[in-house]
């Protein structure tokens, strides 16, 4: 049987055919390979397109990845906002097999199952080195959850860099956000907004700016490198550093193609996801560091220069953050939740961090 040379990304042919999905029905459902093949193709949905995770991704699967697979398997990878998907339906694509392989922000999924939002309550872990133990701890649980329920094979998960907020009018602290309208995008940061005095608006990432510029929102939530590397220091003064979450991320298969392959694609998968995983790791905590920097006039490397105020996170903040976690966001998500899975994320990710959330 004929081989054919790894491709490196490719954008037209996945988007083309998620058009045609959207317009026609048509299924991005993979085949089986044939016995004895020697090749396997798959198409993957990547990260948006104007953030660093893609630039990542578009390395891995046009050069790491080929590399490392030879004739094995090639993929085919696009961003999800240039195939023109917006990210909460990804988990139900994946599991129909439209999508055969994709990354996405884990909390979005978290109206299919709160399990989703259990790496990511929203101030719970405030380092890199914590928000690995609680992964580590918890990853098996999600791994089943996905297999058994969702019909997905899970390949990895990292962090983007440190959810925080950006103010359009002056404020001095954590006090200053209440009564002020603050975007989130998932249940546990309106949580916690909501612990802090605060009103919660939700608004798709692209509709920040415009929000923030006719008075929809105050302040709006997003990580430390995406909201400079979409400027949204163009319509904000003022950062305020305080974390309250990753936008935890994972990669995943639909288990279907996963089954269909044999022993040693899945190794290669599962070695090369595990790889881009501990990267992804690593360039969050640099991503991190720089886009402060960046953001507030100060050294600036990676992302887009601009002279925005930085608010200091002070003591007595983080007296009312550790209130609000433990009166407003560990007490809803359990509620959200319930007992046997409260039970089963105090033995994983409170075992490995000293805490527990209250049983509903």
């Amino acid at each position: 049987m004929t081989t054919r040379t790894p491709t490196k990304t490719k954008t037209g042919g996945l988007r083309r055919m998620l058009a045609a999905t959207a317009l026609g029905g048509v299924l991005l459902s993979a085949t089986a390979p044939l016995a004895g093949a020697a090749e396997t193709e798959i198409r993957a949905l990547g990260y948006t397109s104007n953030l660093y995770l893609w630039n990542m991704e578009e390395e891995f699967y046009g050069t790491t990845f080929p590399e490392a697979a030879g004739d094995l398997i090639s993929i085919e990878a696009v961003p999800h906002d240039l195939a023109g998907l917006k990210g909460p339906e990804v988990l139900s694509m994946l599991q129909d097999g439209t999508l055969q392989l994709a990354v996405q922000n884990m909390s979005y999924m978290a109206g299919e199952d709160p399990r989703f939002e259990a790496l990511d309550l929203a101030g719970v872990t405030l380092t890199n080195a914590d928000a690995k133990k609680a992964t580590d701890a918890y990853k098996p649980v999600l791994a089943r959850v996905m297999e058994e329920k969702f019909n997905t094979h899970l390949l990895g998960i990292a962090p983007l860099p440190s959810q925080v907020f950006w103010c359009r009018d002056e404020i001095s602290g954590l006090n200053d956000l209440e009564g002020k309208k603050v975007r989130v995008f998932n249940s546990t940061l309106s949580d916690f907004v909501t612990g802090a005095g605060g009103t919660t608006v939700t608004i798709p990432f692209v509709e920040v700016i415009p929000a923030l510029q006719r008075g929809v929102a105050d302040c709006a939530v997003t990580g430390t490198s995406s909201g400079n590397t979409a400027r949204w220091f163009e319509v904000t003064d003022y950062l305020y550093p305080m974390n309250v979450g990753w936008s935890m991320v994972f990669w995943a298969a639909n288990k279907d193609l996963w089954d269909s392959l044999s022993e040693e694609q899945q190794a290669l998968l599962s070695d090369q996801y595990g790889k881009l995983e501990a990267e992804a790791w690593a360039v969050q905590e640099e991503q991190d560091t720089d886009a402060v920097s960046c953001s507030t006039g100060g050294e600036c490397k990676l992302g887009v220069k601009a002279e925005m105020t930085l608010v200091p996170v002070s003591d007595a903040d983080m007296e009312k953050h550790a209130t609000i976690i433990s009166d407003y966001v560990l007490p809803n998500w359990a509620e959200r939740c319930g007992a046997d899975c409260t039970k089963e994320w105090n033995e994983t990710v409170g075992a490995a961090l000293g805490i527990e959330a209250p049983l509903p």
